[in-house]
């Protein structure tokens, strides 16, 4: 289950990140000029304006790198990651792809508002808003697990190490006095006396 989960979770956030690619170097590009994709390019690189595919291919790239990054993290049975962290480190990733693309796409947007001083704005608004969306349930999604986390946490008993305290010590002598016959304080102890 934990590995069909995973390669889910790889696999949305690796389509987020090809669909961030995509809306900056072509698809919001086209619904602001709402002109084809050539032309617009033509007209930009005409009004010396620059256009690039290599703010897309970043952003899809890193985007895999961290997706690939997460399931090796969830995998390893050396980290140890809960479900609910692992939960909300995906979400995380997917919460900072919003910011991430309105970055990395600001130079093609900004040479598409450049050259064309008529474009459509609200279209390209329009374009890109499941982009955002998907970001925004994303934050939803890991300030429930988050919560639940916490939750979940505060339930569980005591295991025997938190009983012990540091270094097998208990935890009530970490500098509380020492109660010696009738409950009168006595000297306090020290590790290890």
């Amino acid at each position: 289950m934990r590995l069909m989960l995973t390669i889910l979770g790889v696999a949305s956030v690796i389509a987020y990140a090809l669909l961030g690619a995509g809306l900056m170097t072509n698809w919001a590009v086209v619904a602001g000029s709402e002109v084809p994709l050539d032309e617009a390019i033509a007209a930009m690189r005409a009004a010396n304006q620059p256009y690039s595919t290599a703010s897309g291919v970043i952003f899809a790239g890193v985007g895999t790198a961290l997706a690939l990054a997460w399931a090796a993290a969830v995998l390893r049975s050396r980290t140890k990651i809960s479900g609910w962290g692992a939960v909300t480190l995906w979400a995380g990733i997917i919460m900072l792809g919003a910011p991430a693309y309105f970055f990395a796409s600001f130079g093609n947007m900004n040479s598409v508002g450049d050259t064309f001083y008529d474009w459509n704005s609200e279209a390209a608004w329009a374009t890109e808003q499941p982009l955002y969306m998907i970001s925004g349930a994303a934050t939803l999604i890991a300030a429930i697990a988050l919560c639940a986390a916490v939750s979940r946490a505060s339930r569980e008993p005591a295991t025997a190490s938190d009983r012990r305290g540091v270094a097998g010590i208990p935890r009530s002598d970490f500098g509380a006095p020492a109660v010696s016959g009738a409950g009168r304080p006595g000297r306090r102890r020290n590790c290890g006396s």
